[in-house]
């Protein structure tokens, strides 16, 4: 329906029209038990909390204000207010003045957006603070920030309205396609109801209306004691905490009456509803087929979860047939996906849809109406449902695996996702005990009439949306989308036939191990390096962060740098060609169905300068891992089949790209700022289509079968039970010795050049880039100062392009540089913003860069942007992730990864204002600055 997707839920206290809190939590009512590892308190005025303590990343704790109010708490003219009251607790409070709250999270080692950041919903806003340490200190600042969230916002008329620009700069930037045709089904789905005219984002005609005395009373109204829940995860002390807790919010008291929710409205549906809402900016055309009720949730027990359960296998089997589907060439299908839910504690949905070309939309009805009329009718077969068992408890066994190491800012969601739904939280052995059995036995009878009760309302919604052409004469849309509907209800659908899923490994286990020529160990970084007679060079570094998991990267060949100029395309082709076919001998259908339950999976990345296949797996699922990389190379799959699927999914890219900024910026900018080569942005759609498997087959595969290979592992697991694996199926491999593909070619910046790009778009905003040549990767101690450069200029655009003149809701910088192409790297400056604006917008960037080359910052400006980063660095030296993509993967070509990982932490600590302030003089250059400006217009490209 229109709500998926939507991160605003309202809880089961809220159903209610007025507010009468019966139970402080969901498990009060349940026979459900809570999480023992965490706890729920409640202060005597009414105020929640929820902790719990969690170690992973070291030392941090995730702390979170959950109001129980949102937009439908709203009246007539305040259409937004809860999100622009959100905005303004940022603006001013009892300890922080205006302007101030940020520089205090960035002084204590804080980023503003990824460590704290706030969100409105339907029912809840939420304010979400990730601190750097669990200490009373750290802690009690903290609640502080928070307890001046839920009491001691300023409200200053001033501040009020200078943000009302920023707001009006968020909705424009929040503007698109998917968003206007989100609006238009919410108001088929739900007619005369609340949700339908209450977006968290408002409305313009009521923002610039809003004034102090109204936030202040919508803030002392709703931001009440029993509305209050605070949520904290992490690596602090619960009873001391609880203490602190207490101190800062025990003394809370209601600043106002209790206010009455407006009325959430009425609506039914009866029979076949059809419902048209063109938009020819979309990149598909989009079919649907609904139903919709204004039906309370149920209440979440061990019978709820239950029956549930059975849905979900439903689910999941229907899903997987879609999936058969979409992989079939000759298939209308673009994706197509079928889920049902709760929201709002008052809907119940049921959904199944497709995307397809626009003069395909008849026939994508017709295939989701047979594949949810098929299941409904006949159900499903014993295979189907034995590899769906097998795929849920792989999953409640992963996530009891890893429950150890979860992190923080996962799990504190994972609660708050309990609280919107009223649901209650349990730990991942509570639910593998609750549902395993349940899983078990699950009968097919049992599935197929929880499938039926799941879709037994007495109507059918069914939805075109996008760019779907409407062109049977004589007959208005819905009366074509209800003749395309009966016509496919009219045709038999038949049962399935049972069949067995292939069996994988199917090739023969390698007959020799192969041999190790070298064995370095390298005892500071734990890590070990190992190279085999037939060129294999293993890398590998055992680690504790996640409990249970284990990444691997195989890399080879030259990746994208080395795509041949008369071919552009072949590097995003190849990936999703290579990727859509399985195996030589094994579709991906097939192979999907062979790993149903197991906790293993590879997936081709084409990157800069190499092909690297990702892999990742539980540890106990190595063996497997292994056996999926050795059949990649020994027996890769180019299917026409997957090609003709791949060309699908582009075509809707291409006509997607036409209609966006973003998507214009993609295609045309970057390649542009790269002199016009063509290994950058994309190609014309007709050059794309000229692509064959023959070429993907000269370029890629003949990296995947000459150029030597390395084998990066991180994770948890036995480094001599790998050594043996590797030795088994990637050791025995014929040896490799072809040099490395490179990417000779150079690029040319378009110093002080400036590119004009016009989509064909109604929607009013454009894109402004400001971008400086900078330098390659290779410079580590230079690349790291300019990431810093690039940060202070991202912090400086907030300040002056957002914070005074409200021009901008998220202006930001960054710097790239590349790794593969000699001398080339980029900062860059993006911003969408009002399309009258541009000049002055481009002009101002210049001006803010120019002034941080001539005069240079300041030592306080260096640390609010430094220390959150040191902060960020110790939490990235805990990650899998970062140990494989920035140290590992590529070390046997780039052995200098090794050193930069032991002076990381130390060389951006080192880092001076002269330092950032030499560079900003050198690469902060207007007259080297290159522009690109995307205005909506007819599809224009000017230079």
């Amino acid at each position: 329906m229109g709500l998926t997707g939507c991160a605003s839920l309202i809880p089961v206290a809220d159903s209610p029209r007025t507010l009468v809190l019966n139970q402080a939590w969901p498990h009060d009512t349940s026979d459900l038990l809570p999480d023992p590892a965490t706890d729920f308190g409640v202060l005597p005025n009414g105020v929640r909390y929820i902790l719990k303590e969690n170690q992973t990343p070291r030392d941090r704790v995730s702390m979170h204000l959950y109001i129980q109010s949102g937009s439908l708490a709203e009246s007539e003219g305040e259409e937004g207010i809860a999100h622009f009251l959100e905005h303004m607790l940022f603006e001013g409070s009892i300890h922080f003045e205006p302007g101030e709250l940020v520089k205090y999270f960035q002084r204590i080692g804080m980023q503003f957006g990824p460590d704290a950041n706030a969100h409105t919903g339907f029912g809840q806003t939420v304010y979400d603070i990730l601190i750097p340490k669990g200490d009373p200190q750290s802690i009690s600042e903290g609640l502080l920030v928070l307890n001046d969230f839920a009491k001691g916002a300023l409200l200053s008329p001033e501040q009020v309205q200078k943000e009302k620009n920023v707001i009006l700069a968020e909705k424009r930037a929040s503007d698109s396609a998917q968003y206007r045709t989100m609006k238009a089904v919410f108001q088929f789905e739900m007619p005369e109801s609340l949700p339908a005219r209450r977006l968290p984002i408002g409305e313009a005609s009521a923002i610039i209306n809003f004034d102090a005395r109204m936030l202040r009373q919508f803030y002392d109204t709703w931001y009440r004691p029993e509305r209050i829940v605070l949520v904290m995860v992490g690596a602090f002390d619960k009873s001391a905490a609880k203490k602190m807790i207490e101190k800062s919010f025990a003394d809370m008291r209601p600043r106002a009456k209790s206010g009455r929710l407006p009325d959430f409205g009425h609506f039914s549906h009866q029979g076949i509803k059809a419902f048209y809402y063109p938009e020819r900016e979309s990149g598909a055309a989009t079919v649907r087929i609904e139903t919709i009720e204004k039906q309370n949730a149920p209440a979440d027990t061990t019978a709820y979860r239950h029956k549930n359960l059975l849905q979900r296998l439903a689910e999941h089997i229907v899903q997987k047939r879609l999936d058969k589907i979409m992989q079939d060439p000759d298939s209308v299908f673009i994706s197509a996906s079928i889920g049902s839910g709760d929201y709002l504690q008052q809907i119940r949905y049921r959904e199944i849809s497709a995307e397809s070309k626009p003069e395909k939309w008849q026939q994508a009805l017709t295939g989701i109406e047979q594949s949810l009329r098929g299941a409904l009718t006949h159900g499903f077969t014993d295979s189907e449902l034995q590899r769906a068992k097998a795929d849920f408890k792989a999953a409640l066994q992963r996530d009891v695996n890893e429950m150890a190491t979860r992190d923080s800012k996962d799990l504190s969601q994972e609660i708050m996702d309990n609280l919107n739904q009223w649901q209650v939280y349990q730990s991942a052995q509570q639910q593998w005990t609750l549902l395993g059995p349940m899983i078990e036995t699950a009968s097919l009878e049992d599935v197929h009439q929880a499938f039926r009760d799941l879709w037994s309302a007495d109507h059918r919604l069914v939805l075109v949306t996008g760019n779907a052409w409407m062109h049977q004469g004589g007959l208005s849309p819905s009366e074509q989308i209800v003749s395309a509907y009966d016509a496919s209800n009219a045709i038999a659908v038949d049962a399935r036939e049972d069949r067995a899923a292939a069996e994988f490994p199917y090739l023969s286990l390698p007959a020799e191990k192969g041999t190790i020529r070298q064995r370095v160990r390298l005892d500071e970084l734990g890590v070990e390096q190992i190279e085999f007679d037939n060129g294999l060079r293993l890398i590998l570094k055992r680690t504790a962060f996640k409990k249970n998991e284990v990444l691997t990267a195989l890399s080879f060949g030259g990746g994208r740098s080395s795509e041949p100029y008369e071919q552009p395309g072949l590097a995003v082709l190849s990936e999703l060609v290579v990727n859509g076919s399985g195996f030589g001998s094994l579709d991906r259908t097939g192979l999907d169905e062979a790993l149903a339950g197991r906790l293993a999976d590879i997936s081709l990345d084409v990157r800069e300068e190499t092909f690297v296949v990702n892999g990742q797996a539980d540890s106990s699922e190595l063996p497997l891992l292994f056996q999926l990389m050795n059949t990649f190379v020994q027996d890769p799959g180019y299917r026409a089949d997957a090609l003709k699927t791949a060309y699908k999914s582009l075509a809707q890219h291409y006509r997607s790209f036409d209609h966006r900024v973003e998507g214009m910026m993609q295609v045309h900018g970057e390649k542009f700022l790269a002199g016009g080569d063509s290994r950058f942005g994309w190609p014309s759609w007709q050059n794309m289509q000229q692509l064959t498997i023959e070429h993907i087959k000269q370029w890629f595969g003949d990296s995947l079968k000459n150029a030597p290979l390395e084998l990066a592992i991180v994770g948890d697991f036995e480094p001599e039970a790998v050594i043996e694996l590797a030795r088994r199926y990637l050791g025995s491999l014929t040896p490799r010795t072809e040099a490395r593909q490179s990417g000779s070619r150079s690029l040319n910046f378009p110093a002080g050049e400036s590119l004009h790009l016009a989509p064909d778009s109604e929607i009013e905003k454009a894109l402004v880039a400001v971008v400086y040549p900078t330098a390659d990767f290779w410079n580590i101690h230079r690349t790291r100062r300019l990431n810093v450069l690039a940060e202070l200029l991202s912090e400086e655009l907030r300040v002056h392009i957002r914070e005074k003149m409200g021009a901008a809701y998220s202006p930001y910088a960054y710097h790239h540089a590349f790794r593969a192409y000699s001398g080339y790297g980029l900062l860059q400056a993006h911003l969408l913003v009002d399309p009258a604006q541009i000049d002055m917008i481009a002009a101002e960037v210049k001006r803010i860069a120019g002034q941080m080359a001539s005069q240079g910052i300041s030592a306080d400006q260096l640390r609010r942007v430094l220390d959150p980063t040191l902060v960020q660095i110790k939490d990235l030296r805990q990650s899998n992730m970062y140990w494989l993509n920035s140290v590992l993967a590529g070390a046997s070509r780039h052995p200098e990864q090794l050193a930069w990982a032991r002076t990381m932490e130390s060389d951006y600590r080192a880092i001076s204002v002269q330092e950032i302030n030499t560079l900003a003089k050198q690469y902060l250059d207007n007259q080297k600055a290159a522009t690109i400006v995307v205005v909506p217009g007819k599809n224009q490209i000017e230079k």
